[in-house]
């Protein structure tokens, strides 16, 4: 019965009885088998990896915050939830190895890496998966930093000492290429609203009509096309044409050309890509689309303590939000903050005054001697010497600028310090083109006491810790993670992907002290 039931499954023994015979002399006995083991996540890792960590931060997280999310759901195949716990640790522990696309991630747990099948609990969603959590859970991501925030305080990791604020601009996704100016706005705007208007027995909708969708220019259009390419380039072509396509879009239209109004800054063109970001000079002068970001850190272990994406071209309306930013992720305030003259405003000063907060900042002069002393702009404000304690100025040649009076300026009531040793000088022609030079700075008495309190030892020591503090992040964001530029659009998703890296930052430095979770 044996050899028939093999012959009806095709196998004749008979005629491969050799061959049968070979095969059962490479058996091992069944006492020399191994057993096949079931493999457990994780249990091959060392016991020092970071992945340990960030499961056991993000559990304990999802623990106290899990009322805010529910598990994502994969809608295609067969029905599978993945758990908030998971995903999150997987887009944190991606970009602790410089995976921060959905695809990069996606191709990693392809590759069956075993702190995935950890993280995951050997689970493989796809990246559309991932990147309807990512888009879905920005709160969730933000929160995640403050709790990070909120340990580091708890195991001693945050000193209290000093508080460095730092702004980088960073390039936005978006293209150059794909740009609109307001007054195509305006002119869209007008000409939609005129369409149903009858010239010469037609209206202007049949008139363009003919010739975006039917490709006739005759004498009952031509001037109307003129006028539309002379005011519409591409991207507002692009916009009329799709309306054109299908009338009922005009809401869809009109509602992207109010956005893109909206975001218009009173100068530049408007990126169609993101109109969220803004045309800015980045590090070195080049002008770009770009978002502007803010982090605060804390000099005992660079520990990120803030951290805020803006649209704003300069610093000068950021301190104010970043200290009020720390102060709510933290139980107090820092001893002093330090930023750089970027950030000196008369209302900053006025707010830190006000509210007995300490913080160090070089006025715009002071910034510049810092970055060192160009001999092609010898006379420049900036090289002349404040001597805070005597109140006065001392210039490239050594003359002694004594204080005159207040003279109000656009700024502001200013204080003018000059010398009559001008009218004898040999390079006067050089320095200015009336009978002496005049120096001033504002009068504001709390932005006097913030000039002395930087000239202090105390207070140069401080702002020197500002470099490796605040910047070495910046650093480390560019080069240590391989950052070049930001992969989403709209200033509320970019917030959610720029959160990612100092919680890398904070949980690479929890990891490092804190021995066991």
């Amino acid at each position: 019965m044996g050899f028939i039931s093999l012959k009806f499954f095709g196998f004749d023994f008979e005629k491969n009885e050799k061959k049968m015979i070979i095969m059962l002399s490479t058996l091992k006995p069944i006492d020399m088998q191994s057993n096949f083991i079931l493999n457990v996540p994780g249990e091959n890792l060392h016991d020092n990896n970071i992945a340990f960590t960030v499961k056991k931060l993000i559990h304990l997280f999802i623990e106290e915050f899990g009322f805010l999310v529910e598990n994502e759901k994969h809608k295609l195949g067969r029905h599978k939830t993945y758990e908030t716990e998971e995903l999150l640790g997987l887009i944190i522990l991606g970009a602790i190895n410089n995976k921060n696309s959905c695809r990069k991630l996606e191709e990693w747990i392809k590759n069956n890496d075993e702190t995935c099948a950890y993280i995951l609990n050997n689970k493989k969603p796809h990246k559309s998966t991932i990147n309807r959590f990512y888009n879905k859970n920005g709160l969730v991501i933000e929160l995640l930093f403050d709790y990070t925030v909120e340990l580091g305080e708890k195991a001693g990791l945050i000193g209290f000492k000093l508080v460095t604020i730092d702004g980088s601009i960073l390039k936005a996704n978006a293209s150059k290429n794909k740009l609109i100016r307001i007054e195509e706005l305006n002119y869209l705007e007008n000409i939609i609203g005129n369409f149903h208007k009858i010239e010469n027995g037609e209206n202007i909708l049949f008139k363009i009509q003919k010739y975006f969708l039917g490709n006739i220019l005759d004498e009952s259009n031509e001037k109307i096309i003129k006028e539309i390419k002379n005011n519409l380039k591409k991207e507002g072509i692009k916009l009329l044409t799709k309306l054109l396509w299908n009338f009922d879009e005009k809401n869809a239209v009109l509602k992207a050309i109010d956005i893109l109004k909206r975001n218009y800054d009173g100068k530049h063109t408007i990126s169609v890509t993101d109109p969220e970001c803004r045309w800015m000079p980045d590090k070195k002068g080049v002008m770009g689309l770009n978002y502007n970001y803010q982090v605060a850190s804390d000099d005992k272990y660079d520990f990120i303590v803030g951290q805020k994406v803006v649209n704003d071209a300069t610093d000068h309306n950021q301190l104010i939000p970043m200290i009020e930013t720390v102060r709510m992720n933290l139980s107090k305030h820092p001893d002093f903050y330090v930023a750089d003259n970027g950030f000196l405003t008369t209302k900053a000063v006025e707010y830190i005054f006000k509210h007995n907060i300490k913080a160090i900042m070089p006025d715009r002069d002071e910034s510049s001697k810092i970055k060192g002393i160009d001999e092609s702009k010898k006379f420049k404000k900036s090289n002349f010497e404040y001597n805070w304690v005597n109140d006065t100025y001392i210039c490239p040649e050594k003359k002694i600028l004594e204080y005159q009076n207040n003279r109000k300026m656009s700024n502001g009531i200013n204080r003018v310090y000059s010398t009559d040793e001008c009218k004898s000088c040999d390079v006067l022609e050089k320095c200015t083109k009336g009978s002496k030079r005049e120096i001033s700075h504002l009068a504001h008495p709390l932005r006097i006491k913030m000039r002395e309190d930087y000239h202090s030892d105390f207070g140069r020591e401080q702002y020197q810790k500002r470099f490796h503090t605040g910047e070495s992040y910046f650093g480390t964001l560019r080069y240590g993670r391989n950052f070049r530029g930001i992969r989403r659009v709209s200033i509320k998703k970019v917030q959610t992907e720029l959160t990612i890296q100092p919680i890398v930052h904070n949980i690479k430095i929890l990891h490092k002290h804190i021995n066991k979770w």
